[in-house]
C-alpha cells in the first residue's frame, strides 16, 4: 500500500425506522414505546424516539401535563426540528436556512446505562400538536427548508445512538413524507383484519411511487394484538398475508399477542414493560422475543 495511502474507518449503519401504517389503531405507539425501550435494554443499544404525530400519543403515554408542558414552554419538542424560536407563524416558516437543535438541547434522556463511553441512552424529542401547522401549508420553498432540517437532525444524530426510531402519523402528509426520505426501514404494525393489511398495501404503492425515495426502505411488517385464542377469522388473515407475493418474506416469525396491559392508561404514565404487576414477567419475555428478532433484522 502506497505510504500516503490513508485508511478512513467506514461509518457504522445506524438503522432508522419509521414505524407507520396508512390504518390508525394498528399499534404503532405500543411498538415505539415498548419494543424499542425492550431493545435498549437487552441489547445495551442507544435508541432515540422522536414522536412525529401532531397527536403525540407517545409523548402522551409516557409524560405527565405538567412535565411535557415544562419541555414544551422551553422549546424541547420535535417542532424546533423544523422551525426556529422565531417561527411562530401558522401559516409560515422562516426562509433562512438554519442548523437544527441537537438531542442534547431539545431531547428527553429515559433511561441510560451507567458508566458507559460512549454514553448508551434511551432518548426522545417529545411531540407536539404545533406539528399540525405542516397539513396547512401549501408553499413547498418553506416546506422544503423545513424537511431539510429534519433530515439534517436525523443525520447528524445517529452517529450518537444505534438506532432511530420515527413514530409517524398515519396519513401521507408532509411529515410522513420527512419520515420516508430519512428512513431505511418502515416498520408497519397490522392487526390480523382486512383494513390494516389494506393499509399496508397502500403505503407500499405510496412509497414506490415517490422516484425521490431512493433508496426504497427496507419493509419489516409486525403482526400485533394477536389473541391469544387464534380464532378461525385471524387465522385466516394471519396465513394469507404470510403467503402474501411481496410481503410474505417481510413478516416477522415472531408476532405480539393481544394484551390490556399494553394500553394506554390515564393512571399509569410510563413504559408497560415497567409496570408491577403478576404479569409483568410474561410481557417482557414476550416483547423481548419479538424485539430480539427485530434487531436481526435491523442489525442491532
Amino acid at each position: 500500500m502506497p505510504e500516503n495511502t490513508i485508511k478512513t474507518k467506514k461509518a457504522e449503519f445506524v438503522p432508522v425506522i419509521a414505524v407507520l401504517n396508512m390504518k390508525g389503531g394498528v399499534g404503532k405507539t405500543t411498538i415505539s414505546a415498548n419494543v424499542f425501550r425492550m431493545l435498549f435494554e437487552k441489547k445495551r443499544a442507544g435508541v432515540l424516539l422522536l414522536d412525529l404525530d401532531p397527536q403525540f400519543n407517545l409523548t402522551q403515554a409516557l409524560f405527565k401535563r405538567a412535565d411535557y408542558d415544562k419541555l414544551k414552554d422551553g422549546g424541547k419538542t420535535i417542532l424546533s426540528v423544523f422551525q426556529t424560536p422565531q417561527d411562530t407563524g401558522l401559516f409560515s416558516v422562516s426562509k433562512v436556512k438554519s442548523p437544527p437543535p441537537s438531542v442534547s438541547d431539545i431531547g428527553k434522556t429515559l433511561y441510560h446505562f451507567k458508566n458507559e463511553k460512549p454514553e448508551i441512552n434511551l432518548t426522545i424529542v417529545p411531540g407536539d400538536f404545533g406539528l399540525v401547522k405542516y397539513s396547512l401549508m401549501d408553499d413547498t420553498g418553506q416546506l422544503s427548508i423545513a424537511r431539510s432540517r429534519f433530515l439534517d437532525f436525523v443525520s447528524t444524530e445517529k452517529k450518537n445512538f444505534k438506532a432511530v426510531v420515527i413514530d409517524c402519523n398515519p396519513s401521507s402528509s408532509f411529515l410522513t413524507l420527512c419520515a420516508l426520505h430519512a428512513c431505511t426501514h418502515i416498520l408497519v404494525p397490522v392487526r390480523a383484519d382486512k383494513y390494516s393489511v389494506l393499509g399496508l398495501e397502500l403505503l407500499h404503492e405510496f412509497v414506490e411511487s415517490i422516484p425521490t425515495i431512493l433508496p426504497k426502505p427496507e419493509f419489516i411488517v409486525a403482526l400485533n394484538g394477536v389473541p391469544r385464542k387464534i380464532d378461525a377469522e385471524t387465522a385466516s388473515i394471519e396465513s394469507q398475508l404470510r403467503a402474501h407475493a411481496v410481503f410474505g418474506s417481510r413478516t416477522m416469525a415472531t408476532s405480539l399477542n393481544n394484551s390490556s396491559h399494553l394500553r394506554a392508561k390515564t393512571d399509569y404514565t410510563g413504559f408497560a414493560t415497567d409496570k408491577r404487576g403478576s404479569w409483568t414477567g410474561i410481557l417482557r419475555k414476550e416483547i423481548t422475543a419479538f424485539a430480539d428478532e427485530l434487531a436481526k433484522k435491523l442489525g442491532v
